[in-house]
């Protein structure tokens, strides 16, 4: 039996998947791959599709993604071309060419992402076509338009079509031009039939333009004459345009014999971009929808943390109320592998029955599922379920006897690394007869060994897994005071159907109701008081924990605020001190102006007045040249390239740099339409907060 056989997709609606992979298809080239869409029979394979859909996903949470808009599908034709069963015709090697195209730029688009050897890998497998895409593009163009550069026949009879079609329309106009002629057109324009140039003559006059006759129209009263002026000139038009037609089946054929010679890295390279298209798809539900790339584990333990039915996650999201869905946290291994769901209905059992073997079909599909992190799907080797009410009419199955034999078969084909999953286990019978039936199942499948998941209202199948080590209950929680479920499933505690409380909450008669209770008796009665109690122990300690977590990110999120507070007032006051080292630089700068003007009418003095002036100059010159401003300005104009923005303090303005000469030290910079040159210590690279 293959593996994809051992799995029932259909009974857990399996095609809502591939629905939501065809969505997210960027071309037509993935649809025959997700329609095909199966578990895989190894966790390497599984794996190794969802790490690829994770490394896409990583790529295109930055905006990069594999080029393969404009792939287009070539399979339809292809297979029956490589078998001599098909002619390729123009507009087909157009499609391949826009393929190939696509496949060499993925292939160097994967390859170039260096740090994934994920993406590496898979554009590794795409096949080197740039040669093949290379003579289409010189072949053929998008539109399926042979190309003058095809071969040089071509070119050559291309500028005789235009010569002789040159010649024709010369011809013709010289025949329009005769006023005879032109009395006896309906119109004074030449018109084209069979690729001949004729004029639309009134039948009633056809014998005063002589020529051949090549058609009439619908009412008769238009003939279209080609003259006989004309016809050498049409004749020459006619056979370069054969000798055109036949040159380009020459291409062709030429093309198809080369195509023929690389079948393998043709069909390989539409394959891995059919794998590519099918990849995109699952890493979108990650990136785009939030699913995980869910692990399948070696061991035999099943883990889904804060998972959901895709479905409802798929409902919920397009209504924008994602939030209200009750995530499923669930874990069975190899101590407890069997999980016994009871509750009310409408509880949600059947959607935990579903949930857990859509999932897992998804994961071992290589699909990311709607999970958080940590959750874990074992390799199961077959998915046996029975689920729904539906009778098997042309067998002449009643309810009962379809689910006996739906079992039958779970029971017949399942191994230890096997789910099995079942809904209603033990109904549709005498309730009796139906326990001991569910318990004998339930025995048997403890003996296999699989992991299974049961939902069920018989009682007797609720003692069961608390007797036995390797089964475990589980409760679909109900709100005893608003007598309504809440969809969440609780682990470790049987449920009750609540069928009275539900009974009157929809409308029964309070009085059957109380007499219903009556005839139930007070140890059900006590038992679901006793759990109703442990239930609202648990909602409790879990609104106490939520409100913990609640209180805890509180404080995370006012820590982060105050560390970014305190970030930003450091970055403050560094900016505030270079601020004032800039206001005490331009001061003395504005000092050291003033000062040389005076200076210079001292130039020349004896001495000992030249020292008491060169003391002077030195002592404001000083702290300039050594000054922190001084030295992040030369820290900064070593780094100075051609088109950066600088700041020029005596202008009180930003400046674009043109040219630099370091020897000189000096800076050509634009201020709007002029050009200065200024010197490196005229230059900052500090801007005031209030420029």
């Amino acid at each position: 039996m293959r593996p994809a056989s051992r799995f029932d997709l259909d009974a857990i609606e399996f095609r809502v998947v591939r629905e939501l992979l065809v969505e997210r298809l960027v071309t037509t080239l993935g649809r025959p791959l997700v329609d095909a869409l199966a578990p895989f029979g190894s966790a390497e394979d599984a794996n190794a599709a969802l790490d690829e859909a994770a490394a896409l996903a990583a790529a295109a949470a930055h905006g990069e993604r594999p080029p393969v808009s404009g792939a287009v599908e070539v399979r339809s034709w292809l297979g029956g071309f490589f078998d001599g069963v098909h002619q390729p015709v123009t507009r087909d090697l157009a499609e391949l060419k826009r393929l190939l195209r696509a496949a060499s730029r993925c292939r160097a688009w994967l390859i170039g992402r260096s740090g994934s050897a994920v993406l590496a890998a898979t554009g590794g497998r795409i096949p080197a076509v740039d040669d093949v895409a290379e003579e289409l593009e010189r072949v053929v163009d998008d539109r399926g338009e042979v190309l003058d550069s095809a071969s040089i026949r071509l070119a050559e009879l291309r500028r005789e079509i235009d010569a002789a079609d040159a010649g024709v329309r010369v011809v013709v106009a010289r025949v329009l031009a005769d006023e005879r002629v032109r009395r006896c057109l309906q119109t004074p324009e030449a018109a084209w039939r069979h690729g001949r140039p004729v004029l639309q003559v009134r039948a009633e006059l056809r014998g005063n333009v002589p020529g051949v006759l090549h058609d009439r129209s619908a009412s008769g009263a238009t003939v279209f004459i080609e003259p006989e002026a004309v016809i050498d000139a049409a004749n020459r038009l006619a056979d370069a345009r054969a000798d055109e037609h036949r040159e380009i089946q020459v291409v062709v054929t030429d093309v198809c014999r080369a195509l023929r010679r690389l079948r393998t890295e043709i069909t390989a390279a539409v394959a891995c971009m059919a794998a590519l298209d099918l990849a995109m798809a699952r890493a979108r539900l990650i990136h785009e929808d939030g699913w995980c790339a869910v692990p399948i584990v070696t061991g035999g333990t099943l883990c889904l943390r804060r998972a959901l039915h895709p479905i409802l996650s798929r409902a919920a999201t397009s209504r924008g109320r994602r939030e209200e869905l009750v995530p499923l946290d669930l874990t069975l291994g190899e101590a407890q592998r069997m999980l016994v769901v009871t509750g009310p209905n409408t509880g949600g059992k059947t959607v935990v029955l579903k949930s857990v073997g859509l999932l897992a079909a998804m994961a071992l599909a290589g699909v990311p599922i709607p999970a958080a992190e940590g959750s874990g799907i074992p390799l199961y080797d077959g998915l046996f379920v029975d689920i729904g009410d539906e009778q098997a009419i042309q067998q002449s199955l009643s309810t009962f006897s379809s689910h006996v034999v739906r079992i039958a078969r779970c029971l017949d084909a399942a191994t230890s690394r096997s789910l099995i999953l079942i809904d209603e286990l033990g109904s549709g019978t005498d309730p009796d007869e139906g326990g001991a039936l569910g318990t004998a199942v339930l025995e048997a499948i403890e003996r296999i060994g699989a992991t299974t998941v049961v939902t069920t209202h018989i009682g007797r199948l609720k003692g069961f897994a608390h007797a036995h080590p390797a089964a475990i209950n589980g409760a679909m929680a109900f709100d005893g005071a608003s007598l309504l479920p809440l969809y969440r499933l609780d682990v470790g505690i049987p449920g009750f159907s609540h069928a009275l409380d539900v009974a009157g909450r929809v409308g029964m008669p309070a009085a059957i109701v109380t007499r219903a209770r009556e005839l139930l008796g007070t140890k059900d009665v006590r038992l679901e008081e006793v759990i109703e109690r442990v239930e609202s122990a648990r909602r409790e300690a879990e609104a106490g924990r939520r409100r913990v977590e609640q209180l805890e990110q509180d404080a995370r999120a006012a820590g982060r605020a105050a560390d970014e507070r305190r970030a930003e007032l450091d970055k403050r006051r560094a900016w505030l001190e270079e601020e004032a080292d800039a206001l005490v630089d331009s001061r003395l700068r504005a000092v050291r102006e003033r000062l040389d003007g005076a200076l210079k009418q001292l130039a020349g003095v004896p001495r000992p007045f030249d020292e008491v002036v060169r003391e002077l100059r030195d002592t404001v010159n000083r702290p300039l040249e050594q000054g922190p401003l001084r030295r992040r300005r030369l820290a900064f104009l070593a780094g100075v390239k051609k088109d950066d923005v600088v700041y020029l303090p005596r202008l009180a303005r930003r400046c674009t740099v043109r040219k630099i000469d370091r020897v000189r030290e000096i800076l050509s910079i634009e201020v709007g339409t002029m050009r200065l040159e200024v010197p490196f210590e005229d230059v900052s690279w500090f801007v005031p907060l209030d420029a």
